[in-house]
Formats: structure tokens, C-alpha cells, sequence
């Protein structure tokens, strides 16, 4: 039996797709996005009086974000099963939902329960604070007059009174020019300072008094009054509860011969947030989130890494 000559008929060959790698700078197009979006917040902040207190709550969101991602995955190098898995989600969980509350509050304040208006140094108001008003805030606004020099700052004196109690408080305007043409520009915005009260707390009447308006801010002043259902104190005593905990979970996971840097991360979250809810005022925004952030590197980072070591040489027992 005669074998089959092979065809003449070539077998169409499939053509390779040659597939180029990635450029060196492709590789590193997203860390520049991140970079430059980063920048742009970072622009906003210090530059735009109405889109800046947004830039800095997207900010904080993405720190603290990043933050709790780096205290999460201390999970991922323990074993299976281990019991100390839940308690370090839970512990870093309560963190995010304890400082959520006040990082909002502070940069996103309620409706005002009263707003006043005082003309001259002696005028006075009546108002009534209602409700969970565990702390009470004052929130001065005013504009400056429109031929006062671009370098512009003016002093002013307030007094909250209730009862016997008196508790003066100064604060300082600053220039903020709005967006647009340079015409504009030339008139200050509305600018507002915040003032947390210390001796005053609670529902009740207040009584609110103008001892000081420099010549050249235009009366008259505005005083906001808001109320927040948590104090500084309060807030201490949490978060003091929550950085025992912290030191707690970081403890179990060094004593399993793991690296940690969970009291650090979790530590500049608190820190920041803690010191940002006692000082921010909108006319300082990029000074006071500036403030926030060496005050939870250093104070919350740095110090929680050194309590965390101090804690993990005296604390008794083993994992």
C-alpha cells in the first residue's frame, strides 16, 4: 500500500503576539498619581478657603485609612486560628469608630443652636443652649473693612457667662481672600474662630458679651453657639481606655516573635484626633491640621512606639 505523499499545502503558522514590558516609567505611573493628588489636597488646603476644610477631610480619611490597613495586617503574619486575630480587628475597629466621630464633628460642625450679632464693646446676648451640650463652642465671625492692608490681623474679646461663672476668650482674625478676580480678592472673607469653653458645659442660658472689636473689622460680629455631645475629658478618658488596649494587642503580637508596629500606627491616629478636636478653628486650618499631624507622629507615634516597649518589658505573663 502506496504512503501518502505529504501535502504541498503549508500549514498557516499562527503569528506571535510579542507583547512589550512595561516602560520603567509606567511602572511607576500610579505612585505619581498618588503623588500628585496628594500635592493637589495638600494645595487646597493651604489655598482655598471654601474647598480646603473638604481637601483636609479627605486628608485624614486617607491617613487614617492607611493607618488602620497597616495595624490590620499584623493578622496576615498571625497563624491560623489564633485567638488574637478577632481582638486585634476589634481593637483597631473601635479605634477607627471612636475617632470618626470627633475628626467629623470638629471639621464638619452641627447646625448652630443660636447666632448673635454684638455691634459694640459692651453689647451683650441671651442665649440657650439646648440639649447634649456636653461641650459648648463659640464660633466669632467677622469681615475685615475693605481698605485695611492685605497683612491684616485684628484681636478680639468675648466673655461666656453662666451663673458666677465667667470665661473670657481672645482670638485672632486673619486675612482669608475668596476665590476669583483680583478685584475680589482684595476684600477679606467672612473668617470664623472656634473656641471649645472649658467652664461652661451644658444645656442652659448663656450669656454672651463683646469686650473687644478692633477698628478694622466691620461690625457687626457674629457669634455662632454650637454644642457637641462629647467634652475634651470625655474624649481623654476613651481614648486613654482605647491606648490600653493598643498597648495590650501589641504586646501579644511582639510576644509572638512578630515586628510590630501596631501601637504606632493606632497611637497617631488617637493623638491626631484628640489634639485636632481641641484646637482647629477654620481661619488656621493648614497650621492646626499641620499641628495635628506632628502632634500624632511624635505624640501618638514616637511615644507609642517607646510606651509599647516599655510595656512589652514589664508586662507580665506570656502569650
Amino acid at each position: 500500500m502506496a504512503t501518502p505523499e505529504p501535502s504541498s499545502k503549508r500549514t498557516p503558522t499562527k503569528s506571535k503576539v510579542e507583547f512589550e514590558p512595561p516602560s520603567e516609567l509606567a511602572k511607576y505611573l500610579p505612585y505619581l498619581a498618588a503623588a500628585a493628588g496628594f500635592g493637589v489636597l495638600v494645595l487646597t488646603v493651604t489655598r482655598s478657603a471654601r474647598y480646603g476644610v473638604y481637601a483636609a477631610t479627605a486628608l485624614l480619611a486617607i491617613a487614617f485609612l492607611g493607618l488602620a490597613y497597616v495595624a490590620w495586617e499584623h493578622t496576615a503574619t498571625l497563624p491560623d486560628g489564633d485567638r488574637l486575630r478577632p481582638m486585634l480587628r476589634a481593637v483597631t475597629v473601635a479605634v477607627l469608630l471612636a475617632t470618626v466621630g470627633p475628626a467629623a464633628i470638629t471639621l464638619h460642625p452641627p447646625a448652630p443652636q443660636s447666632v448673635v450679632r454684638l455691634s459694640r464693646p459692651g453689647d451683650r446676648a441671651e442665649v440657650n443652649v439646648r440639649g447634649a451640650a456636653a461641650t459648648v463652642v463659640l464660633e466669632a465671625e467677622g469681615a475685615f473693612a475693605p481698605d485695611v492692608g492685605a497683612e491684616a490681623q485684628a484681636h478680639y474679646e468675648l466673655t461666656a457667662a453662666r451663673g458666677g461663672t465667667e470665661e473670657r476668650v481672645r482670638g485672632l482674625f486673619q486675612r482669608a481672600s475668596e476665590e476669583g478676580p483680583a478685584e475680589a480678592r482684595r476684600v477679606s472673607a467672612t473668617v470664623a474662630s472656634r473656641h471649645v469653653l472649658g467652664t461652661i458645659h451644658g444645656a442652659g442660658p448663656m450669656t454672651v458679651i463683646l469686650d473687644r472689636l478692633p477698628e478694622s473689622v466691620q461690625p457687626p460680629l457674629r457669634v455662632v453657639v454650637r454644642a457637641e455631645p462629647f467634652s475634651q475629658k470625655m474624649l481623654a478618658a476613651l481614648f486613654a481606655l482605647l491606648a490600653v488596649a493598643v498597648l495590650w494587642v501589641d504586646v501579644k503580637v511582639s510576644r509572638r516573635k512578630i515586628e510590630s508596629a501596631y501601637a504606632a500606627s493606632m497611637g497617631v491616629v488617637l493623638a491626631s484626633t484628640f489634639y485636632l478636636h481641641g484646637h482647629f478653628t477654620r481661619a488656621s486650618l493648614p497650621s492646626d491640621l499641620l499641628a495635628a499631624t506632628l502632634v500624632g507622629v511624635l505624640g501618638g507615634g514616637v511615644g507609642g512606639e517607646i510606651l509599647a516597649r516599655i510595656a512589652r518589658g514589664v508586662a507580665p505573663g506570656k502569650s
